[in-house]
C-alpha cells in the first residue's frame, strides 16, 4: 500500500467512524457533505478547509431558508466534521476538563448547553434492558464522580497489563464514564468520541469500519456493562464491549449480535 493510499484509507475510516457515532441518534450525512469530504480523503482539503466549506454551505442554506432554519442534516454534517477534526488533533488530556471540552467542541453553536454538565435527573428506557433504564447518578454527584474516575485512570500503568486485560480495563473505564451521564444531551456521542480518542492516544489504530456498521451494538454493549439487576441475576459485563473493540482495533472477527445482550423485562 502506497503512503497516499494509506492516508486515504485512514481518512476514510475516520469519516466512517464519525458517521457511525452519529447514527446512534439517527443522524446521517448529507449528499453535500459526502461530496465535500471526498476532497479531504483525497488530500486536496485539510480538515480546516473542509470545515470552512461545510460552514459556507450552511450559511447559504440559512440565507435561502431563514436564520431560524435548523435541519438535522446540518447537525449531522457539522458534528461529523468536528469529530474528524477532534480525532486528527495530536493532543489529548485525560481530565474532566478535557472531557467537557470535547462536548463543547462537538456541539458549540448547535446547543446552548455545550460543555456544561447535566443539571437535571437522567433516565432513558433501553431496548436492550427490556425498557428499563440504567441508574444514573444525581446531577450534583457528576463532578465528584468525574474527578474520581479520571484521577484513578491517570494512576493506572497500562503497560503492566496484558493486551487482553488492558482492553478489559479500558472497556470498564468507558462504561463508567458513560454511566456518569455527564451531559444533558449527546452523552453517548461525546463518550464515544472521547473514548476513541483516548484509545488512539494509546496507540490503537482503527482497522476497519466496525463503528460504521455496529455503532448500536457498541452502545448496547456499554449499557449492559452499566446495568445490575440482582433479582434477575444480571451483573455488569464488559465482554460485549471487548468483542467490539477487538474487532475495531485488532481486526478480530467476533460475531456481534445485539439480541444476545437483551435482558427481558420482569
Amino acid at each position: 500500500m502506497t503512503s497516499r493510499n494509506k492516508r486515504e484509507r485512514e481518512a476514510c475510516l475516520l469519516w466512517l467512524t464519525a458517521f457511525g457515532i452519529q447514527s446512534v441518534v439517527d443522524l446521517k450525512p448529507s449528499a453535500d457533505l459526502l461530496r465535500i469530504i471526498c476532497n479531504h480523503i483525497e488530500g486536496k482539503y485539510d480538515i480546516e478547509r473542509t470545515r470552512s466549506e461545510v460552514r459556507a454551505f450552511y450559511h447559504e442554506q440559512h440565507k435561502m431558508n431563514g436564520s431560524g432554519h435548523h435541519h438535522r442534516f446540518e447537525e449531522a454534517d457539522k458534528v461529523s466534521v468536528r469529530i474528524v477534526d477532534y480525532f486528527e488533533r495530536g493532543e489529548f488530556s485525560l481530565t474532566p476538563e478535557s472531557f467537557s471540552f470535547s462536548h463543547r467542541s462537538l456541539f458549540h453553536n448547535l446547543y446552548h448547553h455545550s460543555g456544561q454538565l447535566r443539571e437535571a435527573a437522567a433516565s432513558k428506557k433501553e431496548w436492550v434492558l427490556g425498557n428499563t433504564s440504567v441508574l444514573y447518578p444525581k446531577h450534583e454527584e457528576i463532578s465528584p464522580y468525574l474527578n474520581y474516575l479520571f484521577s484513578n485512570e491517570r494512576g493506572v500503568d497500562l503497560s503492566k497489563l496484558s493486551p487482553q486485560h488492558r482492553l478489559r480495563h479500558l472497556s470498564e473505564f468507558i462504561a463508567k464514564l458513560f454511566m456518569i451521564n455527564a451531559f444533558q444531551y449527546a452523552n453517548s456521542r461525546t463518550t464515544f468520541v472521547y473514548s476513541m480518542k483516548y484509545l488512539m492516544s494509546l496507540g490503537y489504530q482503527l482497522q476497519n469500519d466496525t463503528f460504521f456498521r455496529e455503532a448500536w451494538y457498541f452502545r448496547n454493549a456499554i449499557i449492559r456493562a452499566c446495568y445490575t439487576n440482582m433479582h434477575q441475576g444480571v451483573y455488569p459485563t464488559t465482554k460485549y464491549m471487548e468483542m467490539f473493540l477487538s474487532n475495531l482495533f485488532l481486526n478480530e472477527e467476533n460475531e456481534l449480535r445485539n439480541h444476545r445482550m437483551v435482558i427481558r423485562g420482569e
